[in-house]
């Protein structure tokens, strides 16, 4: 992700609870920080992005997100096997996220990942006042024979 896709960034988030420009950019340059987007069309119009920051051999996925018009064409699928390949390649050995309780499609792909529940916290979110359901993945290390759950970065062109 660079400073030219954070106009679009924001005009995605417009569908959601949004980040601003602001904490895109502190996300874009935060030394753990990464992203991975996915442009479709021409001149290549970002579609998705997942934004993760990976420290000390954990990985956390801070949002991802598709754009209306685009979901159920499994880019949000890619992006996370993507990101996840790439904590694998990194030695990560799990990876934290949470998501809005009500969100049973995220939950749902998030589960389709192996992701497990692991604990809940009340009332986190706003606009509306909703808890937050947190989850945990064991990423297998390269060489353990698990490696075809999380294809290599870069198999999907992202």
């Amino acid at each position: 992700m660079t400073e030219a896709d954070l106009v679009d960034l924001v005009l995605a988030e417009q569908e959601r609870p949004a980040w601003t420009a602001a904490q895109f950019a502190e996300e874009l340059y935060h030394p753990a920080g990464w992203q991975l987007v996915f442009c479709q069309g021409e001149p290549g119009r970002l579609v998705g992005y997942i934004c993760c920051r990976s420290v000390a051999g954990e990985g956390e996925i801070l949002k991802i997100a598709v754009v209306v018009q685009c979901r159920g064409q499994g880019i949000g699928s890619l992006l996370l096997q993507t990101a996840l390949s790439r904590m694998a390649a990194e030695g990560t050995g799990r990876c934290y996220l949470e998501v809005r309780d009500s969100n049973s499609i995220a939950r749902n792909l998030y589960e389709k990942f192996g992701f497990r529940q692991i604990g809940l916290r009340k009332g986190y979110y706003n606009s509306p006042r909703e808890d937050a359901v947190v989850y945990k993945v064991n990423i297998p290390r390269a060489g353990q024979g698990k490696e075809s759950r999380f294809p290599q970065p870069g198999a999907f062109g992202i």
